[in-house]
């Protein structure tokens, strides 16, 4: 059985989200960084507030649901 990824129009989202932490003078013991990529879009940011990664995902999401016809009533 073979996987396929989501696509872009797909009501499904696939991220990978991934921390690292980088030296830095300053902030002791080092400052943590990241980065996350929209699997379906290819779209990646890198970060170091995770707020960024919230606007990001949530960016994805709500582009899909304001392309995606809702049901009367919601």
């Amino acid at each position: 059985m073979t996987k396929t990824l989501p696509s872009p129009n797909d009501n499904r989202h696939l991220f990978i989200v991934r921390f690292w932490r980088e030296d830095s003078e300053s902030a002791p013991g080092g400052q943590w960084r990241g980065s996350v990529e929209h699997i379906p879009t290819g779209q990646r940011v890198h970060f170091v507030s995770l707020d960024v990664l919230n606007t990001f995902i949530s960016q994805r999401l709500n582009s899909e649901t304001a392309d995606t016809p809702q049901p009367d009533g919601e």
